[in-house]
């Protein structure tokens, strides 16, 4: 098979049944673990070609119960079709542990680095950083890796803000990260309160850096305990359109299926303005940030739920969301594929989908595909799902792969990120040459 490169478009291969043929696909790195790392997420393109990325594990740095803290890694693409792979930081607790949580079934990796000014990289950690005397441990890190002004030196990490993991505090930063023109953050939280046995609520966060020196300033937008109509526990990030923030709550009150909130700034003051736009009852179980498409749709995934009944508590769904034609009007949801679970069909799809030509989505699923003795429920796949010809008609689902966890192939597959020659670049949790996860390309 031919290697697939950053910027060297590749001959497609032809489809004979949309769940038989594999296109052009290739492991572009397979993870050893211990320092090398364990359990990848997926892959943010920098402008060089350099692929970016973390793993939940691994590195120099051994924290609490004897867990290696987790790294971040850089692969640099080569004429001769091999990628290099360097670590280039691991982390030590206090300055963050476990950099690609995972939040949901089958260890499903959370959110991508951000890319910001200057090649620097914005992230996340689970747990680590800084302790309180009242803490039932650590709240988890928003970071930045700053590059070496000279090839080959040492990058330059700093912690912007530690959250303090104690009841009614925001803590476990899971999701993924927005930067804006002003050099703010805006994120999640996936907890805000420990009651009831179990960790609830959520928060929106913002973070403001200083004017000269100096720490950032968190203030929380809005904090989804007790909950409400507008659900709790956001395991995502945001996305930013027409003027708010739109993101995903797993439950509703009582454990029920999530809903999709919009989140508004003031016109004056300082309250923000949170809305419910969805509560779901088809699918359940939203997991992953949404994505924006054409005229403010909103595209997402639930992985649990749906018509499909292969899986445990449902395969999943994928979900269109219309906004009103009118201010303040309803939103219209369609649900767009059902997966089945069945006869090559995957299930679960917990990440991300990303937007292609012509309103093609990509997507994976954690389980689904081919069941065999490494994957009880099968590996995962790789999906493109395309759009109609006439409104309303149905959607197409095609799967582009899928994984084996066998012969050097991954398992368990996180988000996708698409780059401008139309590959695809995506990390699995596991499987891969030694079994702890793989960076892998696929050409649709």
């Amino acid at each position: 098979m031919k290697r697939l490169f950053l910027l060297t478009v590749l001959v497609t291969l032809g489809v004979q049944s949309t769940l038989a043929q594999t296109p052009g696909y290739e492991v572009l790195y397979s993870f050893k673990g211990g320092s090398d790392g364990s359990g990848p997420n997926g892959v943010t393109l920098a402008k060089n070609g350099v692929l970016y990325g973390t793993t939940y594990t691994g590195g120099r740095n051994t924290c609490g119960n004897g867990y290696l803290c987790g790294t971040v890694y850089e692969l640099i693409p080569s004429t001769g079709g091999v990628w290099t792979k360097t670590v280039i930081h691991s982390f030590n607790g206090a300055d963050g542990a476990l950099p690609s949580v995972p939040l949901v079934i089958q260890s499903v990796p959370g959110p991508s680095l951000v890319l910001g000014a200057n090649g620097v990289l914005y992230g996340t950690t689970d747990n680590g950083g800084s302790y309180d005397t009242n803490a039932q441990g650590v709240g988890g890190t928003v970071f930045e890796l700053t590059p070496p002004t000279t090839v080959g030196q040492a990058w330059t990490e700093t912690v912007l803000y530690s959250f303090q993991n104690k009841i009614q505090a925001p803590h476990a930063p899971n999701g993924g990260l927005v930067l804006d023109s002003e050099g703010s953050i805006y994120g999640t939280t996936f907890t805000s309160e420990d009651t009831r046995g179990a960790n609830l609520g959520g928060t929106v966060f913002k973070l403001v850096p200083p004017t000269t020196g100096g720490n950032w300033t968190e203030s929380t937008l809005i904090d989804f305990y007790p909950t409400t109509s507008l659900g709790y526990n956001p395991p995502a990030g945001l996305v930013y359109s027409s003027g708010s923030f739109f993101g995903t709550n797993y439950f509703t009150d009582q454990f029920g299926c999530g809903t999709v909130y919009e989140l508004s700034p003031p016109a004056t003051g300082n309250t923000w303005t949170a809305t419910a736009i969805y509560t779901f009852g088809n699918g359940c179980n939203p997991a992953a940030s949404l994505t924006i498409g054409q005229g403010g749709i909103l595209y997402g995934t639930t992985i649990t739920a749906g018509s499909g009944t292969a899986c445990q508590y449902g395969c999943g769904t994928i979900f269109q969301l219309t906004p009103p034609t009118t201010t303040g009007g309803a939103w219209t949801e369609s649900t767009i594929y059902n997966f089945t679970g069945a006869n090559g069909d995957g299930g679960w799809p917990a990440a991300r989908l990303v937007l292609g030509k012509n309103g093609v989505l990509y997507g994976t699923n954690v389980i689904g595909g081919i069941i065999n003795s490494s994957c009880t429920q099968g590996c995962g796949t790789v999906f493109q799902l395309s759009p109609p010809t006439t409104p309303g008609g149905t959607w197409t689902e095609t799967i582009l792969h899928t994984f084996t966890g066998q012969t050097g192939d991954g398992s368990r597959p996180g988000p996708l990120t698409l780059v401008p020659n139309g590959a695809l670049f995506g990390s699995t949790w596991s499987g891969g040459a030694a079994g702890f996860g793989t960076v892998f390309a696929i050409k649709p």
